[in-house]
């Protein structure tokens, strides 16, 4: 089971995400927020084995994930199709991928496979 956590500014579109994360099996959503620093205070407790985060939430606390979650998939969401933005790098070496928030459904898919 891989436990997840959602970092998405809009609600409508949080809860969106949640509702794919809940019914997707194989997935356990641990927490839905909007920020960063909610995320963080979540982290520690919750430990996600993948953090979806939207592209442009990423701020100079997000390199923290790394270091609170090492082995944790840290996945930048982005809506348009230019390269995305990076994720603040910090000292762990957490893996970061990007991809387009329509193809949420079949990412998710891939984890529970």
């Amino acid at each position: 089971m891989k436990r997840i956590l959602i970092v998405e500014p809009h609600p409508q579109v949080l809860a969106a995400l949640a509702d794919l994360v809940q019914d997707e099996p194989g997935c356990e959503l641990v927490g839905a927020v909007a920020t960063t620093a909610e995320a963080l205070s979540l982290v520690s407790g919750e430990a996600p084995d993948v953090v979806l985060i939207d592209a442009d939430t990423p701020d100079r606390r997000s390199g923290q994930f790394g270091e609170l979650l090492p082995t944790a998939l840290l996945v930048l969401l982005t809506a348009a199709i230019e390269p995305p933005r990076e994720c603040p790098k910090s000292s762990a070496k957490t893996p970061t991928v990007s991809i387009l928030k329509t193809a949420i459904p079949e990412f998710l898919r891939s984890l529970s496979a």
